[in-house]
């Protein structure tokens, strides 16, 4: 994994220092001054120091273990752990400054605290690079802590239909154990977008990333309003909540998982991504959320679809993490057009995270049997893009191994790029870009890199809630890989409009 850039390493600063994301100015200052040579990244961090909001914050906190803690929070998403507080503390009883405790902590950090140091300075990067001086608050969480229970989703989506009435809320199925599916809608343009998330129980980012969405495109913003004309976006987030309902129990140690229904899964034991091949016949009652999914489909005739999923650890030719792979239909019985449609929405997909300096986009190599949802729906007509984000095998081992690991300041810089990928399709099919796309840039995208187990990455970091007891982790990877479907190339992106900053 890369060091710090420049700017994240001042965004490093600010969060160490301040306890918050640059303000826009504030950062444009620092930029320009190490840029034009007038003073060095470390003369920039000394001159921070001497401000009065650190002498403020440093009263406060006495530069002491409250401090070390407030850093660990700020820097790596995470609680820090007794061990660390001590030893800092006593460096700065000892006589560490500020400014070489900053400095050191940053340099030390390594393995997951290094992940998470790039994700969380990335994120406030983007904050601040897009948020106008006016609109900028320095309490704006850039950290999500974990996700949203299907309850909170549930009241977060009602809380949405009553706050806005831009969005309209309706109830498109339930599950086999009769949890609600929800579909939301915003906007009354012509063209139309739908996105499906958590097709498979434990890959929830796409959903968190849909909420997000949907809430700012519901918004007052010019920049929505404006959206809102030109597209309109269903969302059936969270398709398989009782998966998800599992997940959460194996994660919580409620659950046994040699028991337990796979929570990719659905409660009638079926992978709901190999349920679109229309020349099968299954009975409707073992695949009620399926079945909730077309309905929309059928309802709403969106010309694209977005099927989000998240998928393993894979390595670029550069040595980086990747995390973000797509994927058209394949099927030899998908019209080309709608191939070629798909494949626009991928250079689009492309083009919206490209403004997020974190993470790298590629290739997922899938397969072309019809019964997976980009291949099936693609079969009946409508073109789907398959998008699928790291952090799977993560999520695995957190419930079926009890591994310990603060995911929260990785998961959440692959929330925000998930954000951007869904508005680089939409902001191009409202501003009339997307037409205009060559889907052959499609097929520039680099392929997908090298498997990389999460224990070859993090070897020594590696803690399990029950170590000792009889391993999961080989039928894991195994099963995960058999089963899961879920770089900028050439263009650049509209800017995003400076009203719009999630985390």
């Amino acid at each position: 994994m890369s060091s710090l850039s420049m700017q994240q390493t001042l965004q490093a600063f600010y969060l160490g220092l301040f306890g918050r994301a640059a303000d826009p100015e504030g950062f444009d200052y620092w930029v320009s001054q190490v840029d034009n040579g007038s003073i060095g990244i470390d003369g920039a961090l000394s001159a921070m120091l001497q401000s009065t909001e650190f002498a403020e914050r440093s009263d406060e906190l006495s530069l002491g273990e409250g401090w070390v803690e407030e850093i660990y929070q700020d820097f790596f998403g995470r609680d820090a752990e007794s061990a660390g507080v001590d030893y800092w503390a006593s460096l700065i009883s000892e006589g560490l400054t500020p400014q070489q405790l900053i400095q050191s902590i940053i340099v030390s950090a390594s393995g997951t605290d290094k992940e998470a140091l790039d994700a969380s300075t990335s994120i406030a990067h983007f904050y601040s690079e897009n948020v106008s001086s006016a609109e900028y608050d320095a309490t704006q969480p850039l950290v999500q802590q974990g996700f949203r229970s299907n309850d909170q989703l549930y009241t977060d989506l009602i809380a949405l239909d009553a706050a806005y009435d831009t969005l309209s809320l309706s109830q498109a199925g339930e599950s086999v154990e009769g949890r609600p599916i929800y579909n939301a809608t915003v906007g009354e343009g012509s063209r139309k977008l739908m996105i499906v998330t958590q097709q498979h129980g434990d890959e929830p980012t796409g959903t968190e990333a849909a909420m997000h969405l949907l809430e700012w495109l519901s918004g007052d913003s010019e920049a929505a309003q404006a959206l809102r004309e030109q597209v309109t976006l269903t969302v059936v987030p969270r398709a398989n909540p009782d998966g998800f309902e599992r997940w959460e129990g194996l994660v919580a140690g409620e659950l046994d998982p040699e028991t337990t229904i796979d929570p990719r899964r659905n409660s009638e034991d079926i992978d709901l991504n190999r349920t679109w091949d229309s020349s099968e016949v299954i009975d409707a009652s073992l695949i009620p959320e399926t079945i909730a999914i077309k309905q929309v489909i059928d309802a709403f005739q969106p010309e694209l679809i977005l099927d989000y999923h998240n998928q393993n650890n894979y390595i670029n030719a550069s040595g980086e993490l990747e995390t973000i792979s797509v994927l058209w239909p394949t099927n030899d019985d998908v019209d080309p057009m709608v191939t070629s449609t798909a494949q626009q929405a991928a250079v689009a997909v492309s083009q919206g995270v490209d403004d997020f300096d974190y993470g790298y986009l590629s290739l997922f190599p899938g397969g072309d049997t019809p019964q997976i949802a980009r291949n099936g729906i693609g079969i009946d007509g409508i073109p789907t893009l398959l998008i699928e984000q790291r952090g799977l095998e993560e999520f695995s081992l957190k419930a079926l191994e009890g591994l310990e690991l603060d995911f929260d300041a990785v998961s959440s810089a692959v929330v925000l790029e998930g954000v951007l990928s869904m508005l680089g399709v939409l902001e191009s099919m409202g501003q009339g870009s997307f037409d205009s796309i060559d889907p052959n840039l499609a097929t520039l995208i680099p392929e997908r890199g090298e498997r990389i187990p999460f224990e070859e990455i993090y070897a020594e970091e590696i803690e399990w809630v029950d170590e000792g007891e009889e391993s999961y982790k080989e039928t894991i990877v195994a099963d995960s890989d058999a089963l899961q479907e879920s770089t900028s190339i050439v263009g650049v992106s509209e800017p995003l409009p400076q009203e719009f900053s999630v985390a």
